[in-house]
């Protein structure tokens, strides 16, 4: 990708952010009201689906506060759990220091003794030892004498290192079950802490779920809204259009093509098909293609536009990524690249330079694999859509001669649409 064509990408997803008026963000944030009014006037007291919309977006705001509240208690039992690891963890390496204290001490005492018993062999054989013990056998004179020296020196000493060691592993010991009294406690809490975070995110899953239920209800009610709107601008560019006005003529169309994009990045359907139509109907008052003609599949179409349409329905539910190219996701002229280029035709990974790249073709001559460009903010073709047809491999398609093919903007998936006028700059054939 080239920096012209990012720029030219960044400024595209940044204005027709602005174009549609946050409406998709609106689902997020609870903000719509202001967005689709803005699109089209209409009087309060004569827009129910205003009023449902309205309610829907309290009820959003209750549940997103009452998530927030979840959300807060499970950091807390997430920080509970991690003090409590950390303690057990601190415990758990005291008692193995301990343990390693008494192995130590046991192991040096036996030690001890095996060298006092090889001392008191070698001094009685060889008149040799390793200590002071050899004394013993040297200076007295009868064997009850070196019995006394012996238990005096020898055993004495053994006495005191067990005494000593015995004081040290009581000591320890009791160490040792404070640790574990402290090990099952912290484990313990641990596991509560597990638990009641664990109960806390399944809480707070149920309300998402329940939020995001919520928000198809409000996203629904929104294009319902601008469907409505796009049908009361497409009547007011007809009326502009019998009296003569062309300039209040194309506002109207202008006001329905918004209200129409908003349908379509918030309903599907047969709302959107019919948001779509009204918007055509409005463009063709204001002098733009006409509903009454649309396109139609040319009488031959080619073996490579039709390879190009099923490659392309082959990213069906793909989501749409920003400078996207892959199975992983895919942006508009991304997923006409990938398309065309399994049907071995090359091109850029730009809308502008497919157009550029492209034969252009009359809008009236389309066929399947036919590719569609638009101007949505009015600084350059930045969207490309591939045109279908009425049919496919034998079967109808969802929107007759006006079914096209495209990855809209982010939020969506690669899917079937519906055509629409509203800037339109023209088809070519790759």
């Amino acid at each position: 990708m080239t920096n012209v064509d990012s720029a030219r990408r960044q400024g595209r997803s940044r204005r027709r952010a602005a174009l549609l008026a946050g409406a998709a963000a609106l689902v997020a944030s609870s903000t719509s009201m202001a967005v689709t009014t803005a699109i089209w006037a209409a009087p309060a007291a004569a827009d129910p689906i205003g009023s449902s919309i309205t309610a829907t977006e309290a009820q959003v705001a209750a549940i997103e506060a009452q998530i927030q509240q979840q959300q807060q208690q499970l950091s807390a039992e997430d920080e509970l759990y991690n003090q409590a690891t950390v303690q057990l963890q601190a415990t758990q390496t005291a008692l193995v220091i301990t343990n390693a204290s008494i192995a130590a001490d046991t192991s040096q005492l036996a030690s001890d003794r095996r060298q006092l018993t090889q001392d008191a062999i070698k001094s009685y054989l060889y008149d040799s030892s390793s200590t002071g013990i050899a004394t013993m056998f040297s200076s007295p004179s009868s064997d009850a004498e070196v019995r006394g020296t012996y238990t005096q020196i020898v055993v004495g000493n053994v006495h005191r290192d067990v005494a000593r060691v015995e004081a040290g592993q009581r000591r320890l010991a009791a160490t040792q079950a404070t640790l574990v009294a402290q090990q099952n406690d912290q484990a313990g809490e641990q596991q509560q802490a597990q638990q009641a975070a664990a109960a806390a995110q399944a809480t707070t899953n149920q309300s998402q779920a329940t939020l995001d239920q919520v928000k198809g209800t409000l996203a629904a009610e929104i294009a319902q809204q601008a469907a409505a709107q796009a049908a009361q601008a497409a009547q007011a560019a007809a009326a502009a259009q019998a009296a003569a006005n062309q300039a209040k003529a194309q506002t109207a169309a202008n006001q329905a093509s918004q209200a129409a994009q908003v349908a379509s990045a918030l309903g599907g359907g047969a709302t959107t098909a019919a948001a779509t139509q009204s918007a055509n109907q409005a463009a063709a008052s204001a002098g733009g293609s006409s509903v009454s003609t649309p396109a139609s599949s040319g009488d031959s179409p080619s073996s490579a536009g039709t390879a190009a349409v099923n490659a392309a329905l082959s990213y069906f539910g793909v989501p749409y990524v920003w400078g996207g190219a892959s199975r992983a996701g895919v942006d508009c002229s991304g997923l006409v690249l990938l398309a065309w280029g399994q049907a071995g035709v090359s091109l850029s990974h730009s809308a502008a330079d497919q157009y550029a790249e492209s034969k252009h073709v009359s809008m009236s001559d389309l066929e399947p694999g036919d590719l569609i460009f638009y101007d949505l903010d009015g600084d350059g073709i930045d969207h490309v859509v591939m045109y279908v047809g009425p049919s496919l491999n034998g079967a109808s398609t969802p929107y007759g001669s006006a079914t096209i093919i495209q990855a809209a903007h982010t939020g969506t998936v690669v899917t079937y649409d519906p055509l629409w006028y509203g800037g339109l700059v023209g088809a070519a054939r790759p």
